[in-house]
């Protein structure tokens, strides 16, 4: 657009003029100018100052900067599993552990691993929900099928097979009664 607007001394004329016929408005020419006024340098610094005195920075925003994820339930839990941040091998877990936590901090956790106590970041741990061996009693399995009386399972016998007489009828962890093809009974 300047140099459309541009003075040609030797053409006597500007390209725009050449072309459309007209000169171009330029965009300092759209302000409005109220008559009798002249801007002179002085009052146009003036303005210029008073304008970038009112002018104030916007809040930025850091698109580059991540927020770790923290678990709410860090705050309660007695055992946590470690993110593993090192060099991964095929199918291996992104997570360790279980560990038992000794003691919580702000940032970080004190965890008994492997015998010792390390310190780890709060960024790097999940809660891990176990059942304990109290829970697990409370909880045992009752079976009820159709045509059964209501009985309780021992643990270490769900999940061993029913005796030769009854064929390949298993019982499962919640006692229902499933037959596996004789391929996959040992």
């Amino acid at each position: 657009m300047g140099i459309r607007a541009a003075w040609k001394d030797d053409l006597q004329a500007t390209a725009a003029e050449l072309v459309y016929g007209k000169t171009l408005r330029l965009p300092g020419q759209f302000l409005n100018k109220q008559p009798g006024e002249e801007r002179d340098a002085s009052n146009f610094v003036k303005e210029l100052r008073r304008h970038f005195e009112e002018v104030r920075p916007v809040e930025i925003t850091q698109h580059g900067e991540r927020r770790p994820f923290v678990y709410k339930q860090l705050g309660t839990t007695e055992s946590v599993f470690v993110r593993h941040d090192g060099p991964k091998t095929q199918l291996q877990m992104p997570y360790d552990g279980p560990y038992t936590v000794v003691r919580r901090g702000e940032k970080t956790f004190v965890m008994r691993m492997h015998g010792k106590e390390q310190t780890i970041s709060i960024d790097r741990l999940k809660p891990a929900y176990l059942i304990s061996e109290k829970q697990a009693n409370e909880a045992s399995p009752t079976a009820r099928t159709p045509g059964d009386r209501e009985m309780r399972l021992d643990p270490e016998q769900s999940n061993k097979a029913q005796p030769a007489s009854e064929g390949r009828e298993t019982r499962t962890r919640n006692g229902r009664r499933v037959q596996f093809p004789d391929r996959y009974i040992m």
